[in-house]
Formats: C-alpha cells, sequence, structure tokens
C-alpha cells in the first residue's frame, strides 16, 4: 500500500507540475489581446519556464543526492502553488512576466524530484515507471491545456490559474507524507562527473535525442495557436485547448511502449520508429484546415511520447548509480531543446510564415531518425 501511495503521489505531482508549465499555452492570443503584447513577448510565459528547467535539474539532481527527496518536492510543490494563485492578481505584463520566472525556479525542482523518486522504487522495472511518469506528464499537459482553455472559455483565466495553484497545494500537503529517501549519498557534483558522463557517447546521443524531440515538439505545438488564430481571427480558448485534446493518446503510447520496444525489436528501433512517426505529423499541419491540426497533433504525441518514453528509460539503465545527476542532465538537454523550440522558431514564423516551419521541423525529425540509425553500433559495442 505504501508504495502505491507513493507512486500515485508521484505521479499526482507531476502532473500538477507540468500543468503549470503549459497552463498559459492555450491563452496566448488572449494575453496578447490584453496585456497588449507580440507572439515574442507572450512566448516568454512558456519559455522563461522551460529556461530554468534547461539549467536548474542538474543542481537539483545533484541536491536530490544529498537531501530528503520528499522535502525537495514537497517545498517545491508548495512554492509552485502559491506562485500560481499569485498570478492570478497580475494586473501587467512585467509583473505577470516576473511572477513566471519565480515559479519557473520551483517547476525544476519538482520534475526532478518526482522522476528521481521513481527511478529509486523498482530498479528491475525502470520502464514501467518511466512510462507511467511520462504518461502523468502527458495528462497533464493535456488538462492545462484543454480544460484550461475550457474554464478559461466560461470563466477567467485568474479563475483557471486559482484552481491550478490550490490543487497544487493539496499534492503538497500529500506529497509530505512520502518516506524520507533512504538513497542520499554525499556525492560531490563536479565538471569532472558531467563530462565524463558527456564523454559517454550512448550519454552524448541520448541527451542529445532528448533536445531535438522537445524543440521539435514546442516549435509544432507553440505556434499552432497563432496560425489557427489566423486561420479562423473568432476562434475561442476553448477550441484551441480542443486541438491540443491529441494529447490523450501519448499516454496510450507512453503506456504500451514496452510492448511497442518488443515489436520492433529493441530501444533503439523505437527511438527511430518514434521520430519519423514525429516527422511525418508537420507534413500534415501543412493542410490549412482546423481538422487536419488536430489530427497531425495526435501523430505528433505519438511519436513524440514514443521517443521520449524510451530515451527516458535507456538512460536510467545505462548506470544504476547517480540517478540524480543522471536524470538532471536528461531534463537539462531535453528542456534547453524545449526552451529553444519556444523562441527561435518564432523568427521562422515570423519572417517565413508556417509552411517553412513545419518544413525545418520535419527534416530535423528525419534527421534525428537517420541519426540514431547510423549511431546503434556503440550500444551493441557497450553490451
Amino acid at each position: 500500500m505504501l508504495k502505491t501511495y507513493i507512486v500515485l503521489v508521484v505521479l499526482l505531482s507531476a502532473m500538477v507540475t507540468i500543468s503549470s508549465l503549459y497552463i498559459t499555452q492555450p491563452m496566448q492570443p488572449l494575453f496578447m489581446e490584453e496585456f497588449g503584447i507580440s507572439i515574442t513577448q507572450v512566448t516568454l510565459f512558456t519559455s522563461v519556464v522551460l529556461l530554468a528547467l534547461a539549467f536548474a535539474p542538474i543542481v537539483y539532481g545533484y541536491l536530490l543526492e544529498k537531501f530528503d527527496t520528499r522535502k525537495v518536492l514537497f517545498v517545491s510543490l508548495g512554492m509552485i502553488g502559491v506562485f500560481q494563485c499569485l498570478l492570478c492578481f497580475a494586473q501587467d505584463y512585467r509583473t505577470f512576466l516576473a511572477l513566471r520566472l519565480l515559479e519557473a525556479l520551483a517547476i525544476p525542482a519538482a520534475l526532478t524530484a518526482t522522476l528521481t523518486t521513481l527511478m529509486r522504487i523498482d530498479m528491475q522495472n525502470i520502464q514501467k515507471y518511466v512510462s507511467l511518469y511520462v504518461a502523468a506528464t502527458v495528462f497533464g499537459g493535456v488538462l492545462s491545456r484543454v480544460a484550461g482553455g475550457f474554464i478559461t472559455s466560461i470563466s477567467s483565466w485568474q479563475f483557471t490559474f486559482a484552481a491550478l495553484g490550490i490543487t497544487t497545494l493539496v499534492v503538497a500537503i500529500l506529497s509530505f507524507r512520502i518516506p524520507q529517501s533512504s538513497q542520499m549519498t554525499n556525492a560531490k557534483i563536479t565538471p569532472k562527473i558531467v563530462l565524463e558522463l558527456l564523454k559517454d557517447k550512448r550519454y552524448a546521443v541520448l541527451y542529445a535525442g532528448a533536445f531535438l524531440v522537445l524543440f521539435c515538439f514546442q516549435g509544432a505545438l507553440n505556434f499552432m495557436p497563432f496560425e489557427i488564430k489566423a486561420l479562423n481571427p473568432d476562434i475561442t480558448p476553448a477550441q484551441i485547448g480542443f486541438l491540443y485534446l491529441g494529447y490523450i493518446i501519448g499516454i496510450v503510447a507512453a503506456l504500451l511502449v514496452g510492448r511497442i520496444k518488443r515489436l520492433l525489436g529493441g530501444d533503439l528501433r523505437a527511438i527511430i520508429f518514434g521520430f519519423v512517426v514525429f516527422g511525418i505529423a508537420p507534413l500534415i499541419m501543412l493542410i490549412k484546415s482546423f481538422w487536419w491540426l488536430f489530427f497531425a497533433v495526435f501523430v505528433i504525441c505519438i511519436g513524440m511520447f514514443i521517443v521520449h518514453s524510451v530515451l527516458s528509460a535507456f538512460v536510467n539503465s545505462i548506470s544504476s548509480e547517480k540517478k540524480g545527476i543522471t536524470n538532471g542532465l536528461y531534463l537539462a538537454f531535453y528542456y534547453t531543446g524545449g526552451t529553444i523550440g519556444t523562441t527561435m522558431p518564432s523568427y521562422l514564423y515570423y519572417h517565413f510564415g508556417w509552411e517553412v516551419l513545419c518544413l525545418f521541423l520535419s527534416g530535423i525529425l528525419f534527421a534525428s531518425a537517420l541519426m540514431f540509425y547510423k549511431i546503434s553500433p556503440i550500444f551493441k559495442e557497450a553490451k
């Protein structure tokens, strides 16, 4: 029962944390009008959090090797809940962005703590717990985008943020009942430890894959609300949120990834398959239609969450030591890709249009599949 409680609380923690990260996305056109800001400025509401996630997990990974994971999770969730509630009172762009920056300091701690806690539960079933973690984050993404857009349409964005903030505080209280971590070490994080991991070509390639997959994911989905708004100026936040319903298939993909790996013949083939499927999606998004975009999100999520689930487990299966630092590095590369994916494509979109952006992302994804195909021998040599 205790193990079940820990898993349940950790998964709830992942859900509300990811919801806090992406809650602003379906409301971006609304914030542009309310605060009188540009596309580049409104995307900062997401990218500042992703930027923190790009750097902070390495430090938090180190802290999780030395301090009680339960306390890190409790404090970080409490901070997220408080700042989420304070955002309701923001009256201008600068105040809102400043509060998002403060919230961004806590989100990496919560995500790193959730993943590390799951990895320490059962070393023999890494893929199972990684799949549950990814499924929980997918559900959080659906909840924030679809439910967030819907609630905002029938009430206000302030009510949506307050509801999420209070829910997060409740989960924080639940997390304090998790038993104290028994796997703390006296390990010191040094540049040498990080370089040793990156010198291992297997880690380097897997981290590169994590960077590229979220770069393309954010590049596609972060600018989709603006494209659909251009197609239909009268579209509501609820309708924009509805586009993200395809996230649900990501839950299925994450939970079935073990079977997918067996069917395709291993981790690398599953990663290559995921990148290829993902690469097809931006080509579908070239069709200027609400329903084709809706369908494309399903394809994106199938490919994306197969890749993410397999990569997360693969990284953890290489070594049984320093889980906090290993996961911290994985999340750092993953969210660095996401940070750049929310900002750099805005220049392509603004100067060259939606079509060029879609072709660019598709090219990167197919090239990533080719990269994993070419480097597969290094994993066989290491066995």
